[in-house]
């Protein structure tokens, strides 16, 4: 009789280890893969290695229970989300449809949520026209003629899934300006309007051009614009650069830079101006010099009263459109 070789003994002693334990883990999960190796992941009640469920579903794991995933499957018959069907059967105020005793699908009973509280389930309940959106609780659903961007569309009721593509070849969602806007992700034909903001800091209060915010080019001056709901006003005069207007253009408005200059007036009525005093810097970082274009920019300084008395505009910043 032949002895066996090291090499055959090494392979039987390693055929046989993993053969014994594939078997003693039988009764855990079963071997699932042609190499008999079974996932530790599939039974240690953790989310893990790519499981759709907590130990199962997945390359290694068995298949979830449809019952239990979380999911409406109509084509395993389930009424809805993991009941009905071969499942348990569906409680009467969580099977989609309108029971007696509900206001809307799912809601406004005694043992039912308040159908408010339905718009953001992903499933189409309460008074909904479609998922989570419509009727009288939750927001309007998104249509490609309703005047607004919404939905995933990217202009707006153009581009995206379900309208037609966009004329302008423009993205309203992209954080870049291109096609036919006036500005980043506004103006034109497809993007909404660009917003008319102005604000600035003074001794530590953020102010708002809430209650109005305007540019006007005058001639070959541009005048800017702002008046905050608390009654703050803040305005500028830029004289326009012997070279025309141009992005980045820097002025600094002092007693000296006349016809330029910068005024201020605080919520007590004190008048500040760059004329009397102080030094302000006024950045143009776009501009769009037309009627009908967009500015934007930031400003940073202080200006005087008539009695040499300072105030502080600091953290100044502007986007507005251009009468």
């Amino acid at each position: 009789m032949s002895t066996p070789s090291s090499f055959t003994t090494g392979f039987g002693r390693l055929f046989l280890a993993s053969l014994a334990i594939c078997l003693s883990a039988i009764t855990l999960s079963g071997c699932l893969n042609d190499d008999n190796l079974i996932g530790e992941n599939c039974y240690d009640e953790i989310l893990n290695n790519q499981e759709e469920l907590v130990d199962c579903g997945g390359p290694i794991c068995e298949p979830c229970d449809p019952c239990e995933n979380g999911e409406w499957d109509p084509l395993l018959g389930e009424q809805w989300v993991d009941c009905g069907g071969s499942c348990e059967p569906c409680a009467t105020n969580f099977n989609g449809v309108l029971d007696e005793g509900e206001t809307g699908i799912d809601c406004g009973c005694e043992d039912c949520p308040a159908c408010p509280e339905l718009c953001g389930d992903g499933l189409l309940n309460g008074y909904e026209q479609d998922v989570d959106c419509g009727g009288v609780d939750c927001e309007v659903c998104p249509t490609c003629d309703d005047g607004e961007l919404n939905g995933d569309e990217t202009g707006i009721d153009c581009g995206g899934s379900d309208c037609d593509p966009c004329e302008c070849l423009c993205d309203c969602t992209n954080g870049i300006q291109d096609g036919l806007e006036d500005y980043i992700d506004c103006g034109g034909p497809n993007c909404e309007p660009c917003a008319a903001e102005i604000t600035w800091n003074s001794y530590g209060i953020q102010y708002f051009g809430d209650a109005a915010a305007s540019a006007e080019i005058v001639g070959t001056n541009l005048q800017i614009q702002g008046t905050s709901l608390t009654g703050a006003q803040i305005g500028f005069v830029i004289a326009e650069p012997v070279d025309g207007w141009y992005n980045g253009y820097v002025v600094a408005l002092n007693p000296s830079s006349l016809p330029q200059a910068g005024a201020y007036t605080s919520t007590d009525g004190t008048n500040y101006t760059t004329l009397m005093g102080g030094n302000t810097t006024f950045q143009i970082n776009y501009i769009d010099p037309v009627s009908g274009g967009y500015i934007v920019g930031t400003f940073n300084g202080s200006m005087q009263d008539a009695l040499g008395s300072s105030a502080t505009v600091s953290g100044g910043s502007y986007a507005i459109p251009i009468n």
